[in-house]
């Protein structure tokens, strides 16, 4: 059965004016479509929209799976997919956050700067909070997934002094990126008070120390770190070293986005970490 079969005109009179009500519920379910996912979209919320009964949704659209097999259709042939909604907004969001700060931070102004209505950012998060945490754990896990590939690809390179040293200034925003990381990791520590934040942080950040603990531990393993080293205190030292950079960073930029002061202190790094020459 298809869908485009229940897609007829049925016009009614409504106060004295002929109103189309097919029209009617495919324009609203088109709203809709363009907010949220295809399969989180009942017969209710198209008549809700539309200000139909949900039985005239039915009629013209079909059964439930008919009706979804339309919407996934529709949604697929949108500019701009729903799938893509969430990603629009947690990066707005994190510019903003960034730019703004936690407190000035508004749904409203996540939404102009994703060019996108209130209703689509509040359909996906209910609060400014619920917002925040999504980009935390987001932030975090980006950095999990790819820090063993980062470290491997490191230690494998033909120069890993200097390829640590590109690694290093890689985690600091550079001229002409615009993303806001330090500010956006200092938004992290600082909003980190409140418990639901703070628990996250411990949690995600804490993954985050175990798996490139237990990176440095396989580098050991493979001879290409020394073997006499804490993997732990040498995954907190960097991480240590790493949030100092963004603390200096925003004192003054300048001054830490010299290249060869990544040179130096990949140099010292390395230096302690390399495996000693018999």
């Amino acid at each position: 059965m298809h869908t485009e079969r229940y897609l007829i005109d049925i016009p009614v009179r409504l106060g004295g004016a002929r109103l189309n009500v097919r029209d009617k519920v495919v324009e609203a379910a088109e709203r809709l479509a363009r907010t949220r996912p295809y399969d989180r979209i009942t017969y209710a919320d198209i008549a809700k929209e539309a200000g139909v009964h949900w039985t005239a949704v039915r009629r013209h659209l079909g059964s439930r799976q008919d009706m979804r097999n339309w919407l996934q259709r529709l949604q697929t042939a949108l500019e701009t997919p729903p799938a893509d909604t969430r990603t629009r907004i947690l990066e707005a969001g994190a510019a903003v956050f960034a730019r703004l700060g936690y407190p000035n931070t508004s749904l409203d102004k996540v939404a102009a700067d994703a060019g996108l209505t209130k209703g689509a950012v509040y359909w996906h998060f209910s609060s400014k909070q619920d917002l925040f945490l999504a980009i935390l754990d987001l932030h975090l896990n980006r950095q999990l997934r790819l820090l063993p590939r980062q470290l491997d690809q490191t230690l494998q390179s033909a120069d890993p002094e200097s390829a640590l040293a590109d690694w290093l200034a890689a985690q600091l925003c550079l001229p002409g990126e615009e993303d806001g990381r330090p500010m956006l990791f200092l938004e992290f520590v600082t909003s980190s008070r409140e418990p639901e934040v703070r628990e996250r942080l411990q949690k995600m950040h804490g993954l985050m120390l175990d798996g490139a603990t237990a990176c440095i531990g396989e580098m050991q393993r493979r001879g290409w770190v020394r073997a006499d080293l804490d993997p732990q205190a040498v995954t907190l030292m960097v991480d240590a070293l790493l949030k100092g950079l963004v603390v200096e960073w925003l004192i003054d930029p300048g001054r830490v986005q010299e290249k060869d002061m990544f040179r130096t202190i990949a140099r010292l790094l390395w230096q302690g970490m390399m495996p000693q020459k018999s």
